[in-house]
């Protein structure tokens, strides 16, 4: 089976978008306090990197969606439905957890729970990341429907 073309294209510009994204959350991963601490680490520097993450991800998210890159999937892979749905949804959730990280507070922020729920955070990026390049890559090459 033939790449379509258009998944074709959308697969190549989240690709890019995606590994952006990376260097964004490897920076806000960097900030956290490390022993012994330095520099540029420290609760603050990580709500500071959040900001600094928080246009990049809702430009990628709003990129795919302007794109119909879900629909567009789903049109030429209809086995991927459950996965394009999903996927979709996770964009607002994953926009609202990063908005309520963003506003706490710098008394909030030297919680271990703050701490955890930035990681937590930035896991659930990558795996949502993780699971859109697969579901491209199955998507053009026709392969076998990715797990909903």
């Amino acid at each position: 089976m033939t790449n379509p073309p258009a998944v074709t294209t959308a697969a190549r510009t989240a690709s890019r978008e995606q590994l952006a994204l990376r260097a964004l959350l490897d920076q806000v991963e960097a900030a956290f306090v490390r022993s012994p601490p330095r520099t540029g680490c420290g609760p603050d520097v990580v709500a500071a990197r959040l900001d600094t993450l928080r246009g990049p991800l809702k430009a990628h998210f709003d990129e795919e969606e302007r794109k119909r890159l879900f629909e567009t999937i789903e049109e030429h892979a209809p086995e991927h439905a459950g996965a394009c749905t999903r996927l979709l949804g996770e964009h607002r959730s994953l926009l609202e957890r990063l908005d309520k990280l963003r506003v706490a507070t710098p008394v909030g922020r030297r919680s271990g729970g703050w701490m955890t729920e930035v990681r937590r955070f930035l896991a659930d990026v990558l795996r949502h990341e993780d699971q859109e390049a697969e579901l491209l890559e199955r998507a053009c090459d026709g392969g076998s429907p990715a797990e909903d």
